[in-house]
């Protein structure tokens, strides 16, 4: 009767020690990784594809690879966060097309931060986006950064825009909005913080698209 116990303890304990070291095996501990509830849209994908995240000269600053057919993408928003050391003046960052005298709002010494999403193809499959490898695929949404809040207001031409700039401080996704109202000859522009960290691309339309 005592052999017997010793032997169900001794199964006992080596079943014990093989969960004990499962999640060690595995770097996360076994546990799937949380949602960032950042996420970017487009229509399904084809093969050998990548969504990068770019500065407004075409440096990726942010990649991942998605599988043909797939239609979203779930991205790390802590990959980026370094592009907070490469804020400007938000005057730097207004259109060159401003109309003078035009400015106006609560800008103060704020400073911020413009990126945007794009999708290419690696044809070739070098690693490497090339020329004529980007889709015919964009947003005018913008992944934004402000040291903090600030409104500026002001009007561009041509061709004849009110645009309304509106950020909260941190990153936030920028929401494009624009629209000419019936029978005017002014367009109606925004750029705005948006609570919901959801990005869609689509086929390249002007900014000035109804």
């Amino acid at each position: 009767m005592k052999r017997r116990n010793l032997m169900i303890l001794s199964g006992l304990g080596l079943l014990l020690a093989s969960c004990a070291a499962s999640p060690a095996a595995a770097p996360d501990g076994g546990r799937p990784a949380l949602p960032t509830g950042v996420e970017v849209r487009f229509p399904a994908a084809p093969a050998n594809a990548y969504l990068s995240l770019l500065t407004d000269d075409g440096r990726s600053v942010y990649q991942v690879s998605v599988a043909a057919g797939v239609t979203s993408a779930e991205v790390d928003p802590a990959r980026w966060q370094s592009e907070e050391k490469n804020v400007q003046d938000v005057t730097l960052l207004l259109p060159a097309e401003i109309v003078a005298g035009s400015l106006r709002g609560s800008i103060g010494d704020a400073q911020a931060r413009f990126l945007r999403w794009s999708m290419w193809q690696d044809s070739n499959t070098n690693g490497v986006r090339d020329s004529g490898e980007t889709l015919d695929l964009m947003t005018h949404d913008r992944v934004a950064y402000a040291t903090q809040p600030f409104t500026a207001i002001f009007r561009t031409t041509p061709p004849d825009m009110q645009q309304t700039w509106q950020l909260a401080a941190g990153w936030s996704r920028a929401e494009h909005y624009v629209y000419l109202p019936r029978g005017g000859t002014t367009y109606i522009r925004s750029l705005e913080s948006a609570k919901l960290q959801r990005y869609t691309l689509h086929v390249d339309t002007p900014i000035t698209s109804q």
